[in-house]
C-alpha cells in the first residue's frame, strides 16, 4: 500500500445536475491525487533517474537500478470507469454500445479496442467536434493521469473473479433464480431443499434460507455456487409438459454459467480449456432468455403496474355493464379470462422493457483473450487484496494511537510489516541456495532403493480424529469400551444387526476363514469410537490435500443435528458405473476401531466404518440436462455395509430429492443427485 485515496461523501436526494457536477469534481480530485502519487514514474522529477532508471533501496539494504512500469490496476467496474474517465455502465476494454452489452460476441467479431491516445488528443483539442466524438465513445473530457505515464492504459484493467463473477454474475444469477422460482410457484420447495443441503468438508449445513440472508459477500457466494445447481435441479423436478422445456432451459443456463466460472478458476489453460470456456459462454447466452423477467428494471415494473391498474379498471367497467345479464357461471368464466389476459399483458410488457445490457455480462466475452495474453485469472482476482484490508488497515489502525495523526502511522506500520516479510523471503532464498550448492549435494541410492512415487489413484492411509473419551452421562458413546457396549448403545435394530454381521464377516474375510470367532469373543473385543477421519486426496496440481469426513452417529454436532458425511468408496474390481470412474457414494453411520487377538497371540487392529450404501441410476451415466449422476438407496439386504476405512478416497456431497428435517439426510430420502460441482478436484478427478 502506497497511500490512502480520498473517499468522497455520497450525496443523496439532490438534483441530478448537481450530482453530475459533484461526480465530475470527484474524478478531478482522484486524478490529481494519482498524479502526485505516480509522478516518479514519469522520470522527470527524480534526480537519480538516468535514461529511465533510478536507484531503489531494497529490504536487504542494497540499492538496485530499476525502471518501474505500471502493468495492472485491480478495481471494480465503477472504479475503472472513474480511473479512465469513462461513463458508467460501459465496457472498459472495447467500445461496445450500451444496447449491445447483453449480446453474445464471437471471438472473431470483437468490438474495436479503446484507444486512450486518441482520447487524449481529442480531450486536449477541446473543440465541439472533439467533445462530440468523446461523448459518442462514452468518454469524459478532461485530464487523465494514466495517459501521461509509461503504460498501456487499455491493458491496466484485468479480469476479476471476485467482482465480475462472485459478487457480480453469480449474484445476478441468484436473483434471477429466486424470481423464476417465485413465478413458477417453486419457491417453498427451493428454500426447503436449500436448507437440506448436507455438510461437506468445510461447508457447514445451512440454517437460513435464501430469503433470510441479508447480505452476500464474496466468500459466501463462492461456497454457494458449489451446491446451487443441485438445489435448482431438485427444485425443478417434475412439472407439466408445458413447463418441462422451460425448467430444462433454466437448469442448463445455471449449469453453463457455473461451469464457465469453474473453468475460469483453472491455474493452467490450453486450447481445450479455452474452447470449453467459449462453449459455456455461448450456451449461456442461448438459454439466458428464460430469466428475462428477472431483469425487469424499476421503470419497467412501474410501467407494468400502471398497465395493470388500467386493465383492472376496464375489467370492473365490463363487469358492471354485464352484471344483469351474466349468470354466476358466466361471471366466473369471464373473471378467469380477464385474469389470464391481465397476467399475459403484464408478462409481455415486462419482457419488452427487460434486457441483459449491463457491463459484467459483457466482460466475460473478453476473458478468453485475456487468458491467452496474460495467463490464468487467479493471479488477478481482487479477493486476496480485499482480504488484505484487515492486515493493511484494520490491524494497523488498532496498533496506532488513533488520533488525528493516524494516517502516517498506519502506512509506516504496514511498510515495516512488508519489509519483514521481504527480508524473510530473502533469508529463505539464501538458505535454499546454500542447500543446493555442490558441497551440500548428496549421492542418491540406486533406483531400486527409492520409494515409488504416488500414482494418480494411490492415497495415503486415512487418519482417525479424536475418540470419544469423555466420562459423563451427556455422551453415552464415551462409555463404550467393547463391542457389546457398541451393540447395546445402537438404538436402530437394523444398524445393530448390520454392525454385528458385517464386522464378523469382515474378520472372517481378513483371516481367510481360518479364524473362528465366537459371540463371546466378538462381544469382548476392545473397541473405540471416533467422530471423524482425515483422508488425503490429490489436488489439481498434484499436491496432497487433507479432507475431513465427520461421522457422529446418533449424536448431535455442535448443538445441532447429527452429522454423518457422504464419502467416496473405491469400487471392487469389475464393473465401473459410468462417470463415477470406479467410485461409489456411501454415507457414514459409524467409525470405530477394534482390537483382535489372532492365533499367534498377537493383537491386530482394524479401522472399520458402517455406511449407508447407494446404487447409481442409469448405470452412472450423466443426466442430459443437469449433467449429474443420480443415485438411490440399495436393496434392503445390502443397504448397510461394514468396510475398511482404507477404501475411503475422499469426501462427497449429495443433494436430496425431498427436503428433510435432518440436514445430514436420512432414510426417508430414496434418491439423491451426486454433486459434481462441489470443487474442482471432484469436477476433474471423479467426472473426468
Amino acid at each position: 500500500m502506497v497511500a490512502l485515496l480520498p473517499i468522497p461523501i455520497k450525496n443523496r436526494n439532490i438534483p441530478q445536475k448537481r450530482l453530475d457536477e459533484q461526480r465530475q469534481t470527484n474524478r478531478k480530485v482522484l486524478n490529481e491525487v494519482l498524479r502526485r502519487l505516480l509522478q516518479p514514474l514519469t522520470f522527470m522529477h527524480n534526480p537519480s533517474a538516468e535514461r529511465g532508471y533510478y536507484n531503489v533501496l531494497y529490504a536487504d539494504g542494497n540499492f538496485r537500478r530499476c525502471k518501474p512500469v505500471l502493468a495492472a490496476w485491480l478495481a471494480d467496474c465503477p472504479e475503472y470507469s472513474d480511473l479512465h474517465d469513462l461513463k458508467w455502465h460501459v465496457c472498459f476494454w472495447c467500445e461496445c454500445s450500451k444496447n449491445e452489452l447483453g449480446d453474445y460476441v464471437p471471438p472473431d467479431k470483437q468490438h474495436p479496442w479503446r484507444d486512450h491516445n486518441l482520447y487524449r488528443t481529442l480531450s486536449d483539442a477541446n473543440t465541439k467536434a472533439a467533445n462530440a466524438e468523446l461523448s459518442s465513445r462514452h468518454v469524459h473530457r478532461g485530464f487523465n493521469v494514466f495517459r501521461h505515464i509509461p503504460c498501456i492504459v487499455s491493458d491496466l484493467s484485468k479480469p476479476d473473479l471476485l467482482h465480475t463473477m462472485q459478487i457480480g454474475m453469480l449474484d445476478h444469477l441468484q436473483k434471477w433464480i429466486f424470481h423464476f422460482m417465485k413465478t413458477h410457484e417453486r419457491l417453498d420447495k427451493y428454500n426447503a431443499i436449500w436448507l437440506s443441503v448436507p455438510a461437506y468438508h468445510d461447508v457447514t449445513p445451512k440454517n437460513k434460507s435464501y430469503e433470510e440472508v441479508s447480505q452476500w459477500n464474496g466468500k459466501e457466494m463462492k461456497k454457494m455456487c458449489w451446491y446451487l445447481l443441485g438445489v435448482v435441479t431438485q427444485s425443478l423436478q417434475g412439472g407439466s409438459p408445458a413447463q418441462r422445456p422451460i425448467f430444462n432451459h433454466a437448469i442448463e443456463c445455471t449449469r453453463v454459467l457455473l461451469e464457465f466460472y469453474m473453468y475460469a478458476r483453472y491455474k493452467l489453460h490450453d486450447d481445450a480449456t479455452l474452447s470449453y470456456i467459449e462453449d459455456a459462454l455461448r450456451c449461456f447466452h442461448t438459454f439466458k432468455d428464460v430469466f428475462l423477467l428477472g431483469r425487469a428494471s424499476k421503470k419497467a415494473k412501474a410501467k407494468a403496474n400502471a398497465l395493470r391498474t388500467e386493465l383492472v379498471k376496464k375489467r370492473k367497467v365490463d363487469e358492471e355493464r354485464n352484471a344483469q345479464t351474466w349468470t354466476p357461471s358466466k361471471k366466473w368464466r369471464e373473471m378467469n379470462a380477464w385474469l389470464d389476459y391481465i397476467s399475459h399483458k403484464i408478462h409481455v410488457s415486462k419482457e419488452l422493457d427487460a434486457d441483459f445490457n449491463f457491463p459484467k455480462i459483457h466482460l466475460m466475452s473478453h476473458w478468453v483473450e485475456q487468458i491467452r495474453r496474460y495467463g490464468a485469472l487467479q493471479q488477478y482476482s481482487a479477493e486476496r487484496h480485499e482480504q488484505a484490508h484487515k492486515t493493511n488497515l484494520k490491524d494497523s489502525w488498532n496498533a496506532s494511537n488513533q488520533n488525528l495523526n493516524y494516517l502516517p502511522q498506519v502506512i509506516t506500520i504496514q511498510r515495516r510489516i512488508l519489509f519483514f516479510k521481504v527480508r524473510k523471503l530473502n533469508l529463505q532464498a539464501l538458505a535454499q541456495r546454500r542447500e543446493n550448492s555442490p558441497a551440500a549435494c548428496k549421492v542418491l541410492p540406486s533406483g531400486a532403493d527409492l520409494a515409488a512415487p504416488l500414482s494418480h489413484q494411490s492415497y495415503a492411509k486415512p487418519e482417525f480424529v479424536g475418540p470419544h473419551n469423555r466420562r459423563d452421562g451427556k455422551h453415552p458413546d464415551a462409555m463404550i469400551k467393547d463391542f457389546r457396549a457398541l451393540l447395546d448403545n445402537t438404538q436402530d435394530a437394523t444398524h445393530r444387526v448390520a454392525i454385528y454381521s458385517g464386522t464378523l464377516e469382515f474378520i472372517k474375510h481378513k483371516s481367510c476363514n481360518k479364524t473362528y470367532i465366537s459371540d463371546e469373543q466378538l462381544h469382548a473385543m476392545e473397541l473405540c469410537i471416533y467422530h471423524g477421519i482425515k483422508v488425503q486426496v490429490e489436488g489439481l496440481d498434484g499436491e496432497r490435500i487433507s479432507q475431513m469426513c465427520r461421522c457422529t452417529g446418533s449424536r448431535s454436532w455442535r448443538g445441532g443435528d447429527r452429522r454423518n458425511d457422504w464419502v467416496w468408496v473405491k469400487q471392487r474390481p469389475g464393473r465401473c458405473y459410468g462417470a463415477l470412474n470406479g467410485r461409489l457414494l456411501w454415507q457414514l453411520q459409524r467409525l470405530f476401531k477394534i482390537k483382535l487377538q489372532n492365533e499367534d497371540g498377537a493383537f491386530v487392529e482394524y479401522w472399520l466404518a458402517l455406511a449407508l450404501t447407494t446404487i447409481p441410476e442409469h448405470s452412472g451415466n450423466l443426466d442430459p440436462v443437469s449433467k449429474f449422476v443420480q443415485g438411490r438407496n440399495a436393496l434392503a439386504a445390502v443397504s448397510l455395509q461394514v468396510f475398511s476405512v482404507g477404501n475411503i478416497v475422499g469426501c462427497a456431497q449429495v443433494i436430496p430429492e425431498i427436503a428433510t428435517s435432518s440436514k445430514t439426510g436420512d432414510g426417508r430420502n430414496e434418491r439423491w443427485i451426486v454433486n459434481s460441482h462441489i470443487d474442482l478436484v471432484t469436477w476433474n478427478d471423479v467426472y473426468n
